[in-house]
């Protein structure tokens, strides 16, 4: 794994071991990472536009984690705003039993505490256009 031998510091331990947990599944080839326009949530016949939204039931076999961010403008103004999301929805699965209002508490930490050299590589694992699909 030549990624995790170059990886960049931030200097706290715990920021750091989750970092290289979230390259560990970045690297996994059973994660997949889309970009689509339009993210909508459903409950009933109810409907929402989210930021992205992380399947850990994805593929035909049921195994495959899928993570999906929203391209839209009116979501996200630029590409670190999309690197956020993709560290929320890589807590989701990480931490899969703590609640959303716990996420979104590391999210913004780890926003923080991440130096630019962390962000921009996470960020190198999005893909550069969206779907169609």
């Amino acid at each position: 794994m030549a990624i995790s031998a170059n990886r960049p510091s931030s200097g706290d331990r715990l920021v750091d071991w989750i970092f290289r947990q979230f390259l560990l599944l970045l690297n996994n080839r059973k994660l997949k990472i889309r970009r689509k326009r339009s993210v909508v949530k459903f409950r009933g016949k109810r409907r929402w536009a989210v930021r992205g939204i992380s399947d850990m039931t994805a593929g035909p076999d049921n195994r495959g984690i899928e993570i999906t961010i929203s391209s839209a403008k009116s979501v996200h103004v630029n590409r670190h705003q999309e690197v956020e999301t993709l560290i929320h929805e890589l807590a989701h699965i990480l931490f899969p039993k703590v609640r959303e209002r716990f996420i979104r508490v590391l999210e913004d930490i780890l926003v923080a505490k991440f130096i630019k050299e962390q962000r921009r590589l996470l960020g190198s694992f999005l893909p550069r256009r969206p779907t169609k699909k």
